[in-house]
Parts: structure tokens; sequence; C-alpha cells
């Protein structure tokens, strides 16, 4: 860590997006690869993913986490609720805070069901919209953010940023918070004058949507962790507004074409995006904190 990171050690940080995996995980060979860093030492086998994050989270100061369900898993959160249970436990042992997690619905969920997710920590939904590879269609998404809604949830909304405005009055007319990972996740346009990008900060605006700051890489068309185009629109967005963003390692980097990241320097490259201390611990402490209740 640089200079730039050394107050973050005087509060709590919450990560706010990243993944534990099975096992059984399709990806699971490829995250342990990921994960062979100095600073996490190498994991012998898959089932070690959740020491292998707590050490991370240790290191960074990380004192609470939004789990998402790993997406080969389909609409089955069983073991995204055994990792909340498992690492809440480690965490209560540490005397640190506790993990939450973002489920994948299935469209006949019964209220029973929802509720029993809730009292298991889940506190968001994720709704995959990618175009071409949408698990609702967009009226079917529409009508479950209303149930959840009624569950004190937010949405996690995995779509192009580059067609924000292709949804925008429909999202506005939605309940509740909706996130908008990795930056806005500006995969097909990467400019501020694009007509995603200004639907985003009027979305933001009329206080529906917050923005995860994560995995730069995701949006550069090189797999870069500090290409410019994307700093510009990250640089962009915490000027507009640092009260809706937040945090998240993405750990452990399934999108990543690099084998070996290195999750120091890639907080070391989110500190430097915002060089104002109060501004930083907004977004990495207290806007959490709100959204997600830590």
């Amino acid at each position: 860590m640089n200079a730039n990171s050394r107050d973050t050690n005087k509060y709590c940080l919450y990560d706010c997006h990243a993944q534990i995996l099975s096992v059984d995980d399709r990806h699971a060979d490829k995250a342990v690869n990921i994960s062979k860093s100095k600073e996490i030492g190498e994991s012998k086998q898959a089932d070690s993913l959740l020491l292998e994050y707590k050490a991370l989270s240790q290191k960074l100061s990380v004192a609470g986490t939004v789990l998402l369900q790993p997406e080969d898993q389909g609409f089955d959160n069983q073991f995204l609720i055994k990792t909340i249970s498992e690492l809440n436990e480690v965490d209560k042992n540490q005397g640190t805070s506790k993990a939450f997690g973002v489920a994948t619905l299935s469209l006949d969920s019964t209220d029973d069901e929802l509720e029993e997710l809730k009292a298991s920590g889940i506190i968001a939904a994720q709704f995959i919209m990618m175009a071409g590879d949408e698990k609702y269609e967009w009226d079917e998404a529409e009508r479950l953010a209303w149930r959840i809604h009624d569950l004190g949830w937010s949405v996690d909304l995995h779509m192009d940023g580059s067609d924000l405005h292709e949804v925008e009055q429909r999202l506005l007319s939605w309940p509740g918070y909706i996130t908008l990972r990795h930056i806005g996740q500006f995969l097909r346009t990467k400019t501020l004058k694009q007509r995603g990008f200004k639907a985003l900060t009027r979305l933001i605006d009329r206080d529906k949507i917050w923005v995860k700051l994560s995995a730069p890489y995701q949006s550069s068309r090189r797999g870069l962790i500090d290409d410019p185009e994307v700093m510009e629109i990250a640089g962009a967005l915490i000027k507009w507004a640092p009260e809706r963003m937040i945090w998240g390692t993405n750990w452990p980097h399934l999108e990543s074409t690099e084998e070996l990241l290195n999750d120091s320097d890639l907080f070391r490259i989110f500190c430097n995006w915002i060089p104002e201390t109060s501004r930083r611990k907004m977004i990495l402490n207290e806007n959490p904190s709100i959204l997600y209740g830590f």
C-alpha cells in the first residue's frame, strides 16, 4: 500500500462484491490459480478459497463482505447460504463484522422461500440482464423487483452500462435501490458523452442507482487494471456522486485475463482515484453501511 491508503486502517472497510466458489465449481481451478499471489499464498485445494479470502480481507482491513451467488450455481443458493454462515462464524471468532449475500432467484420462488433467504443473510438479488444472456424478460424482472422490495432488498443489476439509456425509464419505475457493478460496466462504449453514461448520472440523481467501484479490468479493452478510459469514467462518477459509490474487490477475479492479479495493486489504484480522506471513508465505510446495514 502507498501513502494514499494509510488512512484506511482507521475505520472498517466493506467489500461489496466478492464470491466464494464451491469445490465443484467449474471455475474453481482457475480461481485457485488466480489466488496464488504473494499476499495470500498458494492454495492447495478449492475448498480453501474461504480461508484465502479471509487472508485477503484481513490484509486490506475488510470487516464485512457482500458475497454474490456464483453464476454457475444457478437458482440454488444453498452453497451461498452455507458460505455466509461459515464466514460469519470466522468473523465472530475474530470480532469483526458479518457477511451478507446476493442471491439468484427463480421466478417461481415462493414467499416462504424468500423469507428463508432473508433470514439466512440475503440482502439483495442479482438480475443478470446482459444482452443475449438475460436470466429474465424485463417485465419478469420488474415483477421480481417489486417482490424483493417488500423484503427490503436491493437489485444487483448485471448489464452493459452502455445500454442503460434503453431501460432508464423502466428502472426508474422499479421500487428501491439498484446497484450497478464494475464502475458501471461500460463494455461497448467508454466515453463520458455516450447515452449510457448520461443515463447513469440521471439515475444516480434520481436516487435510484448506486455504483460499485470494482474490477476496472472488466471494462478495459485490454484487461488492464489502470486503463485510462476506465479511470476517466471512475473519476467522473466519483466526482459526480461520491455518496452513491461503494467498493468491491471482485475476488477471485474470474473475468480477468491475467492469471495473477495483485489485490494490493488494485486497492492502491482505487485509493489513487480518491485522494481525499473523507471521501474515501465515505465510499469504503459510510455508504455500504447505509445501503447494506453493516
